[in-house]
């Protein structure tokens, strides 16, 4: 039974796919390999693949141009498990690798298709799609399969994009290809969100565009939803696995998931002879949070002398999701008695009987319960603010004789209980959700108070930028626009469609960097909205200044004439050394379309021009419809004159 599939795509859009049945498989060049791929841009022996049974790992075998799974390239002889979804790229050659669960057939209650066809249809093609059917975890992936179909009566070339989605979660294996007149081709979009906590779980319209290499307003535009699922981890560490009497330990918490995980900690042990005190027994981490949680550790028997004793004991954390997972760490508990072990030797004599009320009379003086103390109030002045702004805390106490605020569980105040009734907070070095807590402790006994507070990274000025500083009109050319804007969670940019026909993605994340083509008709502007995770937006703008192209003749007045051709009619001159502005060229490329007065035009010899630096003439843009040259006009043709024979004289 096959334990996985090996889908090979070349560059002609051609693509191969192998069953993998074997434990061990080697592929490459060489005829010695179980899968060889005719290809001199890999190795002989490139890679290999194994399975003991339960994981199968990916090897790269010391070849030359290296393997690559998800863009990173592998150690040579070194084992990298495959869990399915994976690309993998040597050479020019593209794999992609799925896992087949081993399990026998097992009946199967029917569930509803969710699986979407979409069929659009214009006059020169056809865009039949199948979306995917299943939602899909960060690091796995679903796929859709799209179905082109050329019904004109020539070959086009077609172009195919994807929105909606970040495009590192996104692999198109044909983003352009060639279809003859009445063939179909189909083309395979897999999507894979990545395994990390800021892959945002819920659903995600996507846009699928098919649209003509030479005329991308001739396009069909497919959109379904693509579900993202939560995935769940986490991590938990005692800062030192053993606590001392009067210790306060130290539990770093980590999400790593993509979901929040509310969680409850709390404390064991064995022979249940410790009491457990959390600080902040309640939190909830955001996905990616960090968070530390403190609290004390007291027998429930207190020794009165004699030699330190040691407990096992665990910090336990449980979910309050739907998961319910149970993690635990393991530390040791180690007790001080108040009194050493020699003491009892001391109490033999009447002397010691005499120490001993008094040692007896001050210990009962001491254990005096206390009043329990109480946090009758503690409240924010916000509960979410933008990083560096202050947050006042305000609190009121009773019973409290000192007062400890601690934040993500790091103590950062200690005071007596009646001398603070609240605090300024600077969140310049917060981030995400921070836990609050105000500990009021009167001897042994404590009470605490918590509170949540979101401090998002607010939206910063940033760098936006576009190169070159000025276009040149009428002539094709690059525009590199790049941002990087803090704070922002996604970004949109408007006013390029004044400039070029080429797609964009509908929305960004926090930078950019496009390069794109087109011919500028006038001076636009561009505009970059950005938002930040509380939905605060700003915009910036940059206005793209557009110049003329210029030329003059290069020596003597240059002619003018009403087509691209000497047959033409003349209709002007430029005289030499002035300037003119030029606005197209013919298909040949040896005359250019200079712009006259009064909104006329006149070609000219290109030959004849010097033009600017700012731009190439063989960039202009070329003008296919030109005036044609007037058919000849016939010239009547007439008899010919009679010749008279000369007289002849007898």
């Amino acid at each position: 039974m096959a334990y996985g599939r090996l889908d090979v795509f070349w560059p002609d859009g051609s693509f191969m796919t192998f069953p993998l049945v074997e434990n061990n498989i080697s592929l490459g060049r060489s005829t010695g390999n179980t899968i060889v791929l005719d290809t001199s841009t890999i190795s002989r022996y490139h890679l290999s693949i194994s399975h003991d049974g339960e994981q199968v790992y990916l090897t790269d075998l010391e070849s030359v141009n290296g393997t690559f799974v998800d863009g990173v390239r592998l150690t040579s002889n070194q084992r990298r498990p495959l869990y399915g979804g994976e690309e993998i790229q040597i050479g020019h050659l593209r794999l992609i690798y799925h896992h087949i669960e081993e399990q026998a057939t097992q009946p199967i209650t029917a569930v509803e298709e969710t699986t979407q066809r979409i069929e659009l249809r214009l006059p020169a093609f056809r865009l039949d799609v199948i979306s995917p059917d299943i939602p899909v975890a960060p690091g796995a992936h679903t796929a859709a399969e799209l179905s082109i179909t050329n019904t004109s009566e020539e070959q086009h070339s077609y172009v195919v994009s994807v929105d909606g989605m970040p495009a590192d979660w996104v692999r198109i294996d044909r983003p352009r290809l060639t279809i003859d007149p009445g063939e179909m081709s189909q083309v395979l979009i897999n999507f894979r969100p990545l395994r990390r906590s800021t892959s945002k779980p819920g659903d995600y319209p996507v846009t699928v565009t098919v649209a003509h290499a030479d005329d991308v307003n001739a396009k069909l535009e497919a959109q379904f939803k693509v579900r993202v699922l939560a995935f769940g981890g986490f991590g938990m560490a005692l800062d030192s696995k053993r606590i001392h009497s009067g210790e306060r330990f130290r539990l770093h918490l980590h999400n790593q998931g993509s979901a929040v995980l509310p969680l409850t900690i709390g404390g064991r042990d064995r022979d249940e002879k410790l009491r457990f005190n959390i600080l902040v027994p309640q939190v909830s981490l955001a996905p990616g949070q960090r968070l530390t949680v403190q609290g004390e550790i007291k027998p429930r028997n207190a020794a009165l002398f004699g030699k330190p004793r040691r407990y096992p004991f665990d910090l336990i954390a449980r979910s309050n999701d739907a998961a319910h997972f149970l993690v635990a760490v393991r530390g040791q508990f180690v007790e001080k008695p108040l009194l050493p072990s020699w003491m009892p030797f001391a109490l033999v004599g009447g002397l010691g009987l005499l120490l001993l009320t008094v040692i007896v009379g001050g210990l009962l003086l001491v254990s005096r319960p206390l009043p329990e103390p109480r946090i009758v109030q503690f409240e924010l002045s916000s509960t979410l603010v933008a990083r560096g702004d202050t947050v006042s805390l305000s609190w009121a106490a009773e019973n409290a004789g000192a007062l400890t605020l601690s934040v993500n569980g790091t103590p950062v105040l200690e005071a007596a209980g009646g001398q603070t009734t609240g605090v300024p907070l600077n969140t310049e070095n917060l981030i995400g959700d921070v836990a609050l807590a105000l500990a009021g402790s009167n001897g042994e006994r404590e009470a605490v108070a918590t509170q949540m507070l979101r401090v998002y990274e607010p939206l910063g000025e940033g760098v936006f930028t576009t190169t070159p500083a000025e276009l040149v009109l009428y002539v094709v050319q690059s525009l590199d626009v790049s941002w990087d804007i803090p704070g922002a969670v996604s970004t949109r940019l408007v006013g390029l469609e004044a400039f070029s026909n080429a797609p964009v993605e509908a929305r960004y994340g926090q930078q950019a960097n496009l390069s794109v083509s087109g011919i500028p008709a006038q001076p636009f502007m561009l505009t970059l909205f950005a938002e930040d995770e509380v939905g605060n937006v700003r915009e910036q703008s940059l206005n793209i200044p557009v110049v003329n192209p210029e030329c003059a003749p290069a020596q003597n007045a240059v002619t003018l004439r009403a087509g691209p051709d000497a047959l033409h009619q003349v209709i002007g001159t430029v005289p030499a050394g002035a300037s003119v502005v030029v606005s197209a060229q013919d298909s040949s490329g040896r005359w250019l379309r200079v712009q006259l007065p009064g909104g006329l035009s006149g070609w000219g010899e290109r030959a004849a021009f010097v033009c600017a630096p700012i731009f190439n003439p063989d960039d202009l843009y070329i003008e296919v419809n030109v005036p044609t040259l007037p058919p000849p006009t016939a010239t009547p043709m007439r008899p010919p004159t009679p010749t008279r024979a000369p007289a002849t004289t007898p």
